[in-house]
This record gives C-alpha cells, structure tokens and sequence, in this order.
C-alpha cells in the first residue's frame, strides 16, 4: 500500500492508451513497488501532481479507473483534448499552486516521466432519509463512469449490500465514446443480469444540455421508491441537466 493521505509517493507514466475512435484517454501509472495498492475508499478520488514545462505546480484529482486491488500500477481515463483554462482562470489556479494538470496531461506528459500521487477527497455522501438502500440509479456522462464502474462492482455482489437492483444510464456525445468501459460494464452485466440494467444513450445536446428532457433516459429511469438512491457522475453541465431530470 502506497502512503497514507497528506502525503505525496511518487508515480511514473507506465502507459498512455489513445483509443483511435474515442475522446478519451487511459493512462496507466506504475507505483513505487509492485506490490503497491491504492488505498481508496468507495467514492475516493485520487490526487495527481507534477510541474509543467514551465515549472508551475499543476495537480488535479481523478477517479482511479483500473480495479481497486491492482498491484503495482493504477490507471485513470481522461479527455483527449480538454478545453483550456482562459488566462485569468489559469493565473487563479497557478497563485494556488494548482496549474491546469488536464493540459499537462494531454500535450506534456510521456511515458517514463515521474508525477506524484496522494489520496483526496470522498466524493460519495447519501442525503437521504431511507435506510438501507435497496435499489441504485447511476446517471453517468462521458467519464463520469469511471466511479460508476468502481461502486457497481461493490454493490452487486450477493451479500456484499443491502442493494437489490442497480440501473446505469450513461450517455455521451457519440457512440463511439462508450469504448472506454463498455466491456467492463458488459462484463458485470453478464455476471448479474437480474440485478444489473444498462442504457447506453447517445446525447448529441451540448454538455447535456436537455438531458432532463431527453426521451430516452426518462423511458430508461425507473421509478423512485422510498429506499432508491441516485447518483449523478459527470461534469457540472451534466450533473445539473441530469439534476433536473431526476427532481422534476
């Protein structure tokens, strides 16, 4: 297991996988002894930072993508192209030693290059008044699978929760786009397909936009009942549309 939150262990750039149709990049980062494990919590993200070419302190945080028990190395997913930070947003962020990682990421960053990694924030906190939980519905956008895929694996097993069905509806820009994680989520499909659903839905509207309105997903959410939990995963243009479709 790697160091204890507060600290920074160091990490190399093992591997970056650029799938040739998709939006999306994997890279995996070798940690400092092969037997090293993440110690990550459900809902955990994990911090990244390294400088960039102009030696200013850039770090961001993601969910890991690779299973949680992997030895040795973990992997995240990100855009292949993200968009960058206007000039005063990018000063902000350098004055509190933050920078913009996501172009570090995607323009400087190579295989053998050296970053450093902490465990962040927990993300996963239930509101609700209804214990236990018996049933869960994931509203996923673009990459926002990533935690998705990590709390599906940790729900479904028998016994494992009190959880008795779990609905995923993931949408992205293009079809294309579900290469990333389609097979892991046809994966848990097949080993739980009467507990599991999954609706892949193509959602052309700009950074979800009229999600809430999208025919598709309100024919592929179930209905609520007391002891339902969502949980929306995605940027914040998603996380509102889809706000709005789960409330409304």
């Amino acid at each position: 297991m790697v160091r204890t939150a507060g600290e920074y262990a160091p990490s190399k750039v093992r591997r970056i996988w650029d799938g040739a149709r998709m939006w999306y990049v994997e890279y995996t980062f070798k940690l400092p002894d092969p037997d090293n494990t993440l110690p990550l919590t459900l809902g955990q993200k994990l911090t990244l930072c390294c400088l960039d070419s102009s030696d200013n302190v850039s770090k961001r945080s993601y969910y890991v993508f690779s299973p949680k028990k992997t030895k040795g190395f973990f992997s995240i997913v990100a855009p292949k192209n993200p968009p960058k930070l206007d000039e005063r947003e990018a000063a902000k962020r350098r004055a509190k030693g933050e920078g913009d990682f996501s172009q570090v990421l995607s323009k400087e960053l190579e295989v053998g290059d050296e970053i450093a990694l902490q465990p962040g924030q927990n993300t996963l906190d239930y509101k609700g008044e209804y214990l236990p939980v018996t049933d869960m519905v994931y509203f996923a956008g673009g990459d926002g699978i990533v935690p998705v895929i990590d709390q599906v694996k940790s729900v479904l097993p028998a016994g494992s929760s009190s959880v008795k069905g779990v609905s995923v509806v993931w949408t992205n820009k293009e079809e294309k786009d579900f290469d990333v994680a389609i097979a892991t989520l046809e994966d848990e499909y097949f080993k739980y397909s009467t507990k599991l659903a999954v609706s892949c839905i193509v959602d052309e509207e700009e950074d979800g936009v009229g999600l809430d309105e999208n025919e598709e997903v309100a024919e592929a959410v179930p209905d609520f009942n007391p002891g339902t939990m969502a949980v929306i995963s995605g940027d914040k243009s998603f996380m509102k549309s889809a706000y709005l479709g789960v409330s409304g």
